[in-house]
């Protein structure tokens, strides 16, 4: 038996230990199904007009230039530098958070921005911004590129900077020298996040976060917060899947529930159908509070 497999029955056995065996034992109606080169619609072919010659008796005039239409007006921000796509050593790219280009060059500050990402109480994120300096221990002024910046809905700035656990001491050195430096004033605060705050399961809680902004149906998470309303206590996320018409369609429902807060999570981990769920009537900035 492989790992892979191993884990896919402990996970069954877990969710029918919980009471949760009718999410292995369901079948998926027809509707709901997922149809591929089955479906006769999908293999219909496209048959082109046969080509013929046609002689234009005068010059056609030609046609009025169109204004150029933009779907995505993406910016840098305010990005001090675009950071290069190719290295052999690192997991370079970018995410967009309200058409605004964020990059990132590893993996770890990956997943420190999507967590920030989903927050709703942030209004903006951008990369590589601000630069801040500091003094050494012989007065020599250096300047420190700060990983993120970020701007919240209250009007507070905030400065971060990312890197692994074990240069914690390190870098708190560093954030102190910075904060005796003038340059410091251009944010409220500089933290520093590390693994421990942009872990993976972190990082998979904020995508199924961003899917569920994109596909979620406000008529079904109404109907959902009437039905979370009568609970009380700690629940499954899985009891949220019983006795619905589609369970697809309610699972999105529950992310996005969790998005706005009405929902939250405290434990940090990956967050699955076992996961215990609390009620806040009010939402917050985010239910993933771990």
């Amino acid at each position: 038996m492989s790992v892979i497999h191993s884990r896919s029955v402990a996970r069954k056995i877990a969710r029918r230990r919980a009471g949760l065996g009718f999410l292995d034992r369901r079948r998926r109606s027809p509707e709901e199904r997922v149809t591929g080169m089955q479906d006769p619609a999908l293999r219909s072919t496209v048959r082109f007009p046969e080509e013929r010659l046609v002689l234009a008796t005068q010059k056609l005039p030609s046609l009025e230039p169109q204004p150029r239409r933009v779907i995505h007006d993406r910016t840098h921000g305010l990005a001090t530098r675009v950071p290069p796509l190719k290295n052999m050593k690192t997991a370079r790219g970018w995410t967009y958070h309200r058409n605004v280009i964020v990059y990132h060059e590893s993996e770890l500050e990956h997943r420190v921005s999507l967590r920030l990402q989903v927050r709703n109480d942030v209004a903006a994120v951008h990369s590589q911004f601000p630069v801040l300096q500091h003094l050494d221990d012989d007065g020599k002024l250096h300047q420190h590129t700060a990983d993120l910046f970020v701007v919240y809905d209250d009007g507070s700035r905030q400065a971060i900077i990312i890197k692994h656990e074990h240069k914690r001491e390190e870098m708190e050195a560093l954030i102190k020298r910075i904060k005796a430096h003038p340059s410091s004033q251009q944010v409220d605060d500089i933290v520093l996040r590390t693994e421990l705050y942009g872990t993976i399961e972190a990082a998979e809680n904020a995508h199924m976060i961003r899917w569920s902004r994109e596909y979620h149906d406000q008529a079904d998470v109404d109907e959902l917060m009437g039905v979370v309303g009568t609970l009380h206590g700690w629940f499954r996320f899985g009891s949220l899947l019983k006795d619905c018409p589609s369970i697809e369609r309610r699972r999105v429902a529950i992310w996005r529930l969790i998005d706005t807060g009405f929902l939250f999570s405290v434990t940090g981990e990956k967050i699955t159908e076992l996961t215990w769920l609390g009620h806040a009537s009010a939402g917050g900035a985010t239910g993933l509070l771990g």
